[in-house]
Parts: structure tokens; sequence; C-alpha cells
């Protein structure tokens, strides 16, 4: 049963990677509607996520209503956080959403072959378009080969102290070889380094995802971390470095959950717009997002959402990786 539950998902990816170019054309100028939905992937604690989602519709609702093109008594923007990663698509496919962001890569896949979403913008963090897996433990003794590196108040061994960027990637992946076994707490389905990728990196060492260890869905990378520091899981994944989005909460999570390995590079998250959004809109959406990330009040936010240090527009491709890694997973689990 666990096979199966698996497998369907990644087999419908699968035809979703080999869907890639069949979205319809961008649409043409035309009148602009008089409200919009904003969605935002719930990759962490989704109360946190619908309070600061709030300003970014107010801040991108002033921007467009200044443009010449604006209907006359303003656009309306509504904010909404689904409960899981497949609520943003399913809102996208359904016409629900018309914005969404913090879509992680593999969310971007999804969106542009399921929903005819139009992929626009990508994350930039610390200079990079690139992010790993994290793989984490509250058992260094089983995970470390060696003593693990004080960081920054952050622990880390095999080597992982010393990575300077996510092109290091991969690194101390024979420690997952140990995970066969263990309760593992993975993010979400729909979330690439939270799930796609991990996935893969346990065939790779040996491990069936599904049977060989005994994997729990946290539901967001800052849940993720938690249940390892809380000792509900052995060992967890989620993007690097998730423990900084509890520290505040909890200040020694950085002592308690080691950081023992990195997966490959992966393609930043991003934002799509709905295939039915005129053109000339889209444009401006793009613009008043790229405004918003290049001001003080505007890049504090969204780096509150998502950690996000800039916005850059996107070409589909970047994510042709991800439609590979789709469909060898696919294949692996058939």
């Amino acid at each position: 049963m666990k096979r199966r539950f698996i497998l369907a998902p990644v087999a419908a990816l699968a035809l979703v990677a080999s869907a890639c170019g069949t979205g319809e054309d961008p649409g043409a100028d035309g009148e602009w509607p008089d409200e919009l939905v904003l969605t935002l992937t719930p990759s962490r604690e989704q109360q946190q996520l619908i309070e600061t989602a709030e300003p970014l519709a107010r801040m991108l609702e002033e921007r467009l209503n200044a443009h010449p093109q604006a209907p006359e008594g303003g656009i309306t923007i509504e904010s909404s956080v689904p409960t899981d990663y497949a609520g943003v698509i399913v809102a996208l496919e359904s016409g629900t959403a018309d914005i969404s962001g913090g879509l992680g890569p593999l969310q971007m896949v999804q969106a542009e072959a399921q929903a005819n979403a139009q992929l626009i913008l990508q994350s930039e963090r610390f200079g990079d378009f690139m992010y790993v897996t994290q793989w984490f433990t509250n058992d260094p003794d089983t995970y470390c080969d060696d003593e693990p590196v004080d960081v920054d108040g952050y622990l880390y061994c095999n080597g992982v102290d010393a990575a300077t960027g996510p092109g290091d990637g991969p690194i101390g992946a024979e420690a997952i070889e140990r995970t066969a076994g263990q309760r593992v707490a993975f993010v979400d389905q729909g979330s690439a380094s939270g799930h796609l990728v991990p996935s893969l990196q346990l065939f790779e060492a040996g491990i069936d995802p599904v049977d060989g260890v005994e994997g729990i869905y946290a539901g967001g990378h800052d849940n993720a971390v938690l249940a390892v520091y809380r000792g509900d899981a052995d060992v967890g994944v989620s993007f690097n470095d998730a423990r900084g989005n509890v520290v505040d909460q909890f200040e020694d999570v950085g002592q308690e959950v080691v950081v023992f390995a990195w997966s490959f590079p992966i393609p930043n998250d991003g934002f799509a717009v709905s295939q039915n959004m005129p053109a000339d809109l889209r444009e401006a959406v793009i613009e008043a997002f790229v405004d918003i990330a290049s001001t003080e009040e505007g890049g504090e936010l969204l780096n509150e959402l998502y950690n996000i240090d800039g916005l850059v527009e996107v070409d589909s491709d970047v994510y042709d990786p991800i439609r590979t890694l789709v469909a060898e997973l696919s294949d692996l689990l058939e």
C-alpha cells in the first residue's frame, strides 16, 4: 500500500515532465480584472505565511493600481495560503488563483504542465539561484564521521561546514546509507528538496524511499526540522538552512540538529501566473515584484516569507533538471 501511495503521485509527475512545453502561449493584452488572488506555498508554518502574505498583497496592489492600464476602480488583491503544496497547483489549474509565489522547483514544473501557468520569476538567495537538500539528525554519533563543526551557532559535519555554496554538493552522501530502517521526516510530496531529491538519494544509497525507511511528512521545512529537534524522527530533510526559520523559537536548534549531508544543486523556487492573465498585466506583475524586492521594506518582507534576497525573470528551461529527475525517479519506482 505504501508503494502505491508514492507511485501514484510520482507517475503523475512523470507525465508532467514529459508534457514540458505543451502550455498555451501567453495571452494577448486585454482588460484587467478588478480582483486578483495571490496564493503562497505553505513551505513553512501556515499562519506566519498568512500574516506576511497580506502586506505583500498590499504592496503589489499599490504598484498595479499605479499602472495606466489599471481599471478605474482599482485592483483588489486577496492573499491565500492553501494547506498543502498540491493546493497551490489546484488553485492555478481551477482558476481560483491568479498569481502563485514560493513555488518550489517541482511546483514550477507542475504549474506549467498541469495548469498551463506562465513561469515569471525565480528567487535569488545569497547571490545564487540554486540550493540543496540538507540532511540533518539529532544523532551525530551515528551520522557524522568527524566532530561536528560550529559555524555561527549551527553544527555541521562530514565536510558540509566547508561548503561555499550549492555547487559544492553533493557532500556526505555515504552517510545517507545509515538511514535504512530509521524514521525520516520529509516535508511534502510536492517538495523537491523535501521529498523528490532525497528519495532519489535514498535510491542511490541502496534504500527504497518507501519501504526502506519509516517516512513521515511534516508539512513544512520548519516542521521537518522540529520533528528531528523534538525526537519525533531520527533524520530529516529540508532546504538549506531551514534551522534558521525556527531559531527564534528554539535557540539551541543549531546545536541539537546537526546537518550531515547535502544533495546536488537544485534550481531555486519562483513565481507563476495564470494562463488567463493578459500579457500586459503579467508584465506589470513581474515589474511590480522586481520593484518590491529592490526596496528595503519589500526586501525584508520577501526575506521573511521565503528567505528571498531578490527576484529575476526566469525561463522555463531552468527547471529541465527537475523534469529529468522526475522521470528518473518514476523509472526507479516501476
